[in-house]
């Protein structure tokens, strides 16, 4: 019997700019994402047994096809016709449905995990193409470093990330319909977005101060129309000394990001139950 666990790390978008509605139904979409040190803890057990098995601690949450991790896993299992079982055990503290990428992370990290259990060899290239036909966040997951996303998101180019600096996240604890507000950005006015590449220009000289001016997500001012939680907890993160306040996805998780180290008594008794973590950005 072989076990292997990794933290599934959540991701936030650094910028999020949506371009225009493909045939197939997605959206082209520019956005920088970076992960945190902060996610999910996943163990997968390969068995002689067939067949898969899912549990979670959350409860009511999904654990057969409708569960991105166990389509992940079945996914690996029928296309290199691996044979015995795969039991995956999901220790989840990103929110659901958060704007976190909570189910791509999962994903990722049983696609990672088989293919060291089973000594696939198979490359980041190899993994992703499978990938994205799950989500169109598992390619960003698998790659698991700072990086502009375009395309639907599957396509990579590495770019330099945040660095010195403190994350907190918080979540209102209401979820957010990303088909929702995808609608709703395809009107006649959509709300202007930042400038991607000269936010990854800055980021790569370390010059924080100038790159904020272009840390903007077109989906945060839908998304405040949905749920005005949102705008309270980015009123909130500024007050509380956050250099730079936004939501992360389609939300409804906001972040803050901090240059000095945040007192965590302090972030408890402001935000109490909507305080996701305190982290810090993974490169």
């Amino acid at each position: 019997m072989k076990e292997m666990t990794m933290l599934a790390k959540a991701k936030i978008n650094l910028s999020l700019n949506v371009l225009d509605k493909r045939q197939d139904g997605y959206h082209n979409i520019e956005s920088l994402m970076q992960t945190v040190d902060f996610g999910d803890e996943v163990t997968i057990r390969w068995n002689k047994e067939p067949g898969i098995t899912l549990t979670t601690n959350v409860p009511g949450l999904p654990v057969h096809e409708e569960n991105i991790a166990y389509r992940s896993a079945k996914l690996m299992q029928e296309t290199f016709q691996l044979s015995g079982g795969f039991d995956i055990c999901l220790n989840k503290k990103i929110p659901v449905a958060a704007g976190l990428a909570g189910g791509s992370t999962n994903a990722a990290a049983v696609m990672h995990l088989i293919n060291r259990l089973c000594g696939l060899h198979l490359s980041f290239e190899q993994l992703a193409e499978l990938g994205v036909t799950l989500g169109a966040d598992v390619p960003f997951c698998l790659y698991g470093k700072p990086a502009l996303c375009e395309g639907i998101g599957e396509i990579i180019t590495p770019v330099t990330g945040l660095s010195d600096c403190y994350i907190v996240l918080v979540n209102p604890g209401v979820k957010v319909s990303t088909k929702v507000i995808y609608e709703a950005l395809d009107g006649e006015n959509p709300p202007k977005g930042g400038n991607t590449r000269r936010l990854i220009e800055n980021l790569s000289q370390g010059n924080f101060t100038a790159a904020m001016v272009d840390m903007k997500n077109v989906m945060e001012t839908v998304a405040i129309d949905h749920c005005p939680a949102i705008a309270s907890l980015l009123h909130k993160l500024k007050t509380a000394g956050a250099n730079h306040a936004m939501m992360s996805g389609s939300g409804a998780t906001c972040f803050g990001i901090f240059t000095k180290k945040p007192e965590a008594l302090e972030m408890e008794n402001l935000f109490g139950e909507d305080l996701v973590a305190i982290t810090k950005p993974s490169c």
